[in-house]
């Protein structure tokens, strides 16, 4: 079985949750591969690439061996939810899902991975881990967020690949600059970032970012930020009580018009509608 709310030392070494419940709470830390949310309320976590404002319906991906300090202050009770990775567990989830069943049974020692994307919103990892809450963290519940985790990394490699080079160690180390730049963005959807920032981050000309971004990815960097904003506004909408046009300024849309233009383009429904389905759904619920 996982361990539950188990001393710092002992991350890293087993499956672990730690749940928490807070008005003031901060505290700087280094650990394993981490998922972070939130069930009620909001916390940040601030890394080297960042801050982070989570809510309920996301999560923060945090990879081994990368510093962070969250911090809580809240006139009411923040409560996180946060599973702490075994070193290799996702790691043996990546390798079983991208190798073959004879290359499984070869001892080649666990391959490092590491996650750019670092914010996923409303999506099937964001449900395994309510899942795994709801139903007690077992060893089960671990497999199934690990998988879920592995499916949004998506195929690296393949992408990899697409990255134009003639040289697969200098596909390699572009990707990684893309991977930076991918977490810049990630940390700062409340603002209105430029292109030439991030490729700042990345130590490439804008005009290459632009290219390996999109070869990357496949879409451009502008169409990846707004499509990450308008998801975070979606989270937001279901599952707070914000008013539809300050989670359109704190998701860094200029006007609430193109915002709600923007978002029934992409998602087929009006924020309005949104909020009110979440509305009609407690009220049936209580």
């Amino acid at each position: 079985m996982p361990l539950l709310n188990p001393p710092a030392h002992l991350l890293g070494t087993a499956n672990a949750v730690l749940a928490g419940r807070a008005r003031s709470y901060a505290h700087r830390f280094t650990g394993p591969l981490s998922l972070k949310t939130v069930v009620r309320g909001s916390a940040t976590w601030e890394t080297g690439d960042g801050r982070f404002e989570v809510v309920p319906g996301a999560v923060l991906v945090l990879n081994d061996g990368e510093e962070y300090e969250i911090t809580v202050d809240a006139l009411q009770p923040v409560e996180t939810f946060c599973l702490f990775f075994e070193r290799g567990f996702v790691e043996d989830a990546w390798r079983a899902t991208t190798t073959g069943s004879a290359a499984l049974l070869d001892d080649e020692g666990r391959p490092s991975i590491a996650f750019s994307e670092k914010l996923h919103f409303d999506t099937p990892l964001v449900a395994a881990i309510d899942r795994a809450r709801r139903g007690g963290s077992s060893d089960g519940a671990f497999f199934a967020v690990a998988l879920e985790l592995v499916r949004a990394r998506g195929d690296v490699a393949s992408r990899v690949a697409r990255v134009p080079s003639l040289r697969a160690s200098t596909r390699a180390e572009l990707a990684r600059r893309v991977g930076v730049a991918t977490a810049f963005l990630h940390a700062n959807l409340d603002r209105n970032v430029t292109v030439a920032e991030a490729a700042g981050e990345a130590c490439l000309s804008p005009f290459h970012f632009h290219r390996l971004f999109t070869a990357f990815h496949g879409i451009t960097p502008h169409r990846y930020l707004t499509r990450l904003r308008l998801e975070r506004a979606r989270a937001l909408l279901r599952n707070s009580d914000r008013r539809v046009v300050d989670i359109a300024t704190e998701c860094g849309f200029d006007s609430l018009g193109s915002f709600a233009t923007l978002f029934k383009r992409t998602f087929g429904i009006t924020p309005g509608a949104i909020r009110k389905n979440e509305e009609v759904a407690r009220a049936a619920s209580r």
